[in-house]
């Protein structure tokens, strides 16, 4: 029986994708192929709409029976053996879209769900990014609390700061206006607190913390861990860089947080995490002894666009493996302004982005 299959192919950000070749299988057992149900593949046109034909009935598998005896005994066949379905063989379709983003081949896998007719890929269309065009105007400290209220009357205690950060809110702001096409408003101060700007900024700055805060606690644990073990920032860092590469190739910029600080307990945590810090990387360069500069918009230097982090390959310790003793490494960071040092980084890793159409009438 075939079925035909028709919807439509968009980036994470909701933008079509043209040109993706879309195929259904369905998974199989660990250990053996999945089984291709597409009889005539689908080809996604500039609205990213697709159809193919398929055959859910291919799925099945099937095992042979050796016959045994002669012809003549009752229920037996002549033939050497015969086949017959494997009814354990469960149907689970999925649909496998075949792309390129910025010219590199890219693959992705989604369950076929009923009625589904959208589908969304992991990546973002290429961006082009500079922080003097695409960062705002505006450096990172914002007058009042870190409240989207007004501020109740104890919060006028001096131990409380009247000043705060929405670099994350910044960094994914500024993303959501270059996936858009839209220009970066151009105001040179920093908007009032309850402004729709700042409330826009405020929530992003939610958002990349993610649901519940995970991400604080995450901060909270590399900002306690030793900089040069094996379980240590260097190391976790160059695993991050390793994850976090693709997306740059791709033109993806990515929320990184960045660990400045370091706390032996509780206590000093609590008066240190939140100075570290959040940026928006967009590019990258990696020279043949390894060393790797990446471009960043910071929300705390304006309009600079000579901003990167320099990460130098470093030998933690050494290990023996069966093979032979095997160095592992991690990578060293610090920050620079105009290729001049600016600061140390412990380490970084991706923080979380999900595109957002920013408000009218910024």
């Amino acid at each position: 029986m075939k079925l035909k299959l028709s919807g439509t192919v968009c980036y994470a950000n909701g933008d079509p994708v043209a040109g993706a070749i879309v195929r259904i299988y369905d998974k199989d057992a660990s250990g053996k192929q999945d089984d291709d149900l597409t009889l005539s593949p689908g080809l996604s046109d500039e609205h990213g709409k697709f159809k193919l034909t398929y055959e859910p009935l291919r799925f099945l598998d099937y095992h042979t029976i050796e016959a045994t005896g002669t012809p003549e005994e009752p229920f037996n066949i002549s033939a050497p053996g015969m086949s017959l379905p494997e009814f354990g063989d469960i149907y689970l379709p999925y649909l496998q879209f075949n792309y390129t983003v910025n010219g590199l081949l890219h693959q992705h896998a989604t369950p076929l769900g009923i009625f589904q007719k959208r589908f969304h890929l992991p990546e973002n269309p290429a961006v082009e990014f500079l922080p003097s065009i695409n960062g705002f105007k505006f450096a990172n400290s914002f007058s009042g609390y870190f409240l989207p209220f007004s501020t109740p009357a104890f919060m006028g205690s001096r131990k409380v700061t009247s000043n705060y950060g929405l670099c994350g809110g910044m960094c994914a702001a500024t993303y959501d206006f270059a996936l858009t096409g839209r220009a970066i408003p151009q105001k040179g101060k920093v908007p009032r607190q309850g402004t729709r700007l700042q409330r826009y900024l405020f929530q992003r700055q939610m958002d990349s913390l993610g649901g519940m805060g995970q991400q604080i606690i995450k901060v909270a644990q590399w900002t306690s861990l030793p900089d040069d073990t094996p379980v240590g920032t260097y190391a976790r860092t160059a695993e991050e860089f390793s994850l976090l590469r693709q997306k740059l190739d791709d033109q993806n910029p990515v929320v990184l947080a960045l660990i400045y600080e370091y706390a032996r307990n509780i206590k000093q945590l609590a008066k240190v995490i939140f100075n570290n810090h959040q940026v928006l990387a967009y590019a990258y360069q990696q020279d043949p002894a390894g060393v790797i500069t990446i471009k960043i918009y910071d929300p705390n230097l304006p309009g600079q666009d000579d901003v990167t982090i320099q990460a130098v390959p470093y030998q933690l310790c050494e290990v023996k493996l069966a093979s032979g003793i095997e160095a592992l490494w991690g990578l060293r960071s610090i920050q620079q302004v105009g290729g001049t040092f600016y600061r140390e980084v412990r380490g970084f890793f991706a923080m979380p982005y999900a595109p957002v159409r920013p408000p009218n009438n910024l």
